[in-house]
């Protein structure tokens, strides 16, 4: 900034900070096997492992010094915290602020743009003798203390919503495998080739409880028909479909030729233990996806929601998997899809389990925009706070 606000200043991080590096010690991973325990060993980009012994037990930041995420600074961390107990190792830089201000000193270069004082190479190095030159913008000491105490409420909310993500993925794990194999109410059970199941479940192959590819676009398809574009990236791990690629069918990808209706379930065919998998919950007349997908239409006796709650569980991935083929992109055949076993209850029951999992998902969705939310303020909240836009 060309401008410094009144009572800000400058100082480089060799002025601002204890530089700790004399005190690293490197392990190989054969010895961390050896001396095992509850203590994280810290490297370039995280915990490395974990081992019985420290050598520091305070507050600290560390600073990527080779092998960080320099060049994707504004998405990508490319510094830490630790606190407490720690092992680190000779890939990061340890510091700590002078004036005991560790929290807005971490604001201040976790997503800065330090990539003129790098080394190239075959692996980004950011030396110690560059590392004490890298300017920081400094408010007066009880603004840093401000400034980092909103920052940090921010990064407690985020922690607790990700905290709430991680158990409703466990609950939705939980009850896939008890719902998915047990059904609701049952007392009878028999075995069949997937394990055991309810004794009014039957084992049926995917195609007779939906139409694989059923519809397909042509050669003769108007070539200004427009069409909204499904790829693989145009699908979240979540199962939400952003389509952001349009285009005049004489324009297209050649791979886009299947036709995809309302309550479609898509399966991705290449890498599918990727599980780019999504229910189509929009009705409209133009949407396409890649041949890199099988389109699942249930049949009038199957719940499409129910299918795709199948295809995310273990048992369908441990079927897919022995159908794999291919090193780089490994993908299963659209034909294979037919002879996947899947376990079918009652039309009743499918709809009963698929709205309990669904239910879940919703819930997820709801966490995971929620984190999307704060993240977007914590961007925006550095931006002003750490330049002096905002005052506090």
């Amino acid at each position: 900034m060309s401008r410094l606000p009144e009572g800000w200043k400058i100082e480089t991080i060799g002025e601002f900070c204890d530089i700790l590096d004399n005190l690293r010690i490197p392990i190989s991973s054969a010895k961390r096997k050896e001396i095992e325990g509850d203590i994280p060993y810290y490297g370039a980009n995280g915990i490395q492992g974990y081992v019985n012994d420290f050598i520091f037990n305070e507050t600290l930041v560390l600073l990527a010094e080779d092998g960080g995420h320099f060049n994707e600074y504004q998405s990508r961390p490319i510094a830490y915290m630790v606190h407490g107990k720690s092992w680190i190792n000779n890939h990061t830089h340890v510091l700590r602020a002078k004036n005991g201000e560790n929290y807005f000193l971490f604001y201040s270069l976790v997503h800065k743009d330090i990539t003129s004082y790098i080394n190239g190479g075959t692996r980004a190095k950011l030396n110690r003798g560059e590392l004490v030159k890298i300017p920081l913008i400094l408010p007066p000491l009880e603004e840093q203390k401000k400034i980092a105490e909103i920052l940090s409420t921010v990064d407690e909310k985020i922690a607790f919503v990700d905290k709430s993500i991680e158990e409703t993925q466990t609950l939705k794990k939980g009850l896939m495998q008890k719902l998915l194999t047990e059904g609701i109410g049952h007392t009878e059970f028999k075995e069949s080739e997937l394990g055991r199941i309810p004794k009014s479940w039957e084992i049926k192959l995917m195609k007779n409880v939906v139409d694989i590819n059923p519809d397909s676009l042509t050669n003769s398809t108007n070539p200004d028909f427009q069409l909204e574009y499904i790829d693989i990236a145009s699908i979240e791990q979540t199962g939400v479909v952003s389509v952001t690629n349009m285009f005049k069918f004489s324009n297209s990808p050649s791979r886009a030729r299947r036709i995809v209706k309302k309550y479609d379930v898509l399966l991705s065919t290449v890498r599918p233990y990727l599980k780019s998998f999504a229910i189509i919950k929009e009705d409209k007349n133009n949407l396409i996806c890649s041949t890199g997908y099988a389109v699942l239409r249930a049949k009038i006796d199957t719940y499409y929601e129910f299918i795709y709650q199948f295809i995310l569980t273990d048992n369908f991935m441990n079927q897919v998997e022995k159908m794999l083929v291919g090193s780089n992109y490994p993908a299963i055949n659209s034909n294979d899809v037919k002879n996947i076993k899947i376990p079918i209850p009652p039309l009743e029951e499918q709809k009963q389990i698929a709205e309990i999992l669904s239910t879940t998902d919703e819930k997820l969705e709801n966490l995971k925009a929620k984190k999307e939310a704060f993240e977007e303020l914590k961007k925006g909240l550095m931006q002003k706070l750490l330049t002096g836009e905002t005052r506090v």
